[in-house]
């Protein structure tokens, strides 16, 4: 259960000292928290209210150094027809609705360039459903539930565009 490996983590005393002090370990806490793929699928059953028991229908995705600041995404795996990437912020960033545009426009990218899908042709490329859920424990957000759009970035506002 994640709550179980949450709380082996949390034992250890001179990694919660580093961690409060430093986001890049926090970062790292969360991605060994669920590196299983098991854990992941719990934490993926909880957010979702689904059943999955196969940890191995389970496809992580994770990239290495993607466009986010030369870094790693946290987490991202496919399951089912979705491609869900979590992350965990412990600084508030309003721009996370375009870092996941960006990230999700390199997956798809790498999704269709391993297939025989063709953007140019009549049929229609069906691509899975990205979901992007960010984790955020730090001081600079008023409500426990907050949904960002990406045309909060353009300039003439939200829901202007033709993005979402």
């Amino acid at each position: 259960m994640v709550k179980r490996n949450a709380q082996k983590w949390f034992r250890h005393g001179s990694w919660w000292r580093r961690l409060r002090n430093n986001r890049k370990y926090r970062d790292v806490l969360f991605r060994r928290l669920f590196r299983d793929k098991k854990d992941l699928l719990d934490l993926y059953n909880a957010l979702n209210g689904s059943t999955y028991t196969n940890p191995e229908e389970l496809e992580i995705v994770t990239m290495e150094d993607v466009i986010f600041m030369k870094m790693k995404n946290d987490l991202s795996f496919m399951i089912g027809n979705t491609l869900n990437l979590y992350e965990h912020q412990s600084t508030w960033n309003p721009n996370m609705p375009l870092r996941g545009l960006l990230y999700f426009a390199q997956q798809f990218e790498g999704l269709l360039a391993s297939s025989d899908d063709d953007i140019y042709g009549t049929k229609r490329v069906e691509l899975p459903t990205p979901v992007y859920i960010v984790f955020y424990n730090g001081t600079g957000m008023q409500s426990d539930n907050l949904l960002l759009y990406l045309s909060d970035s353009f300039s003439a506002g939200r829901g202007s565009g033709c993005m979402e």
